[in-house]
């Protein structure tokens, strides 16, 4: 019993750290949830198409100096698909058992020091110019991706087939 409140706290404290070390922490806006739900809706398809549907045109409409914008504009849309990995991430760890929490949890966390590693690694093989930008454009790409992910593994998990077809009983 005691293990099983553990592994739970470890999954509850993995899903809900902020993803990215050098993401500050931001809270996504109503209206940047709205544009994402409504392009996954439109592009059920190929949702991956709906990364950057906030964090390109917030960049567009920007003024000012564009490094700073493309900084700003993807950590908004990053709020967002935190967000959302951390609800299917919640999803996904009440329909699994202890173990399965266990092993994603590891997973989670294997994951998360992946992505800082390789946001980090591209961003310093860049000009400093353009280093933080192309960064944080990383790190929106690998939230994103990892929510998609999540979220389809969480959704499909519901929809299994019976192990065995129902029966009447008379």
């Amino acid at each position: 019993m005691r293990q099983t409140t553990l592994l739970a706290t470890a999954f509850i404290l993995a899903s809900a750290a902020p993803a990215l070390a050098q993401a500050p922490n931001t809270s996504a806006q109503s209206v940047d949830r709205l544009q994402i739900a409504s392009c996954m809706r439109q592009s059920a398809a190929a949702t991956a198409a709906c990364i950057g549907s906030v964090a390109v045109p917030c960049v567009r409409a920007a003024s000012g100096d564009r490094r700073d914008a493309e900084i700003a504009c993807a950590r908004r849309e990053e709020a967002v698909w935190r967000e959302r990995l951390t609800l299917a991430t919640q999803m996904l760890g009440r329909s699994l058992d202890a173990g399965g929490r266990s092993q994603f949890t590891a997973l989670q966390l294997a994951w998360e020091g992946f992505a800082v590693q390789k946001c980090a690694f591209y961003g310093s093989a860049q000009p400093p110019a353009r280093s933080a930008g192309l960064q944080a454009g990383c790190e929106l790409r690998e939230v994103a991706q990892r929510a998609l992910e999540v979220e389809r593994f969480a959704a499909g998990r519901g929809r299994r087939a019976p192990a065995s077809p129902p029966q009447i009983i008379r």
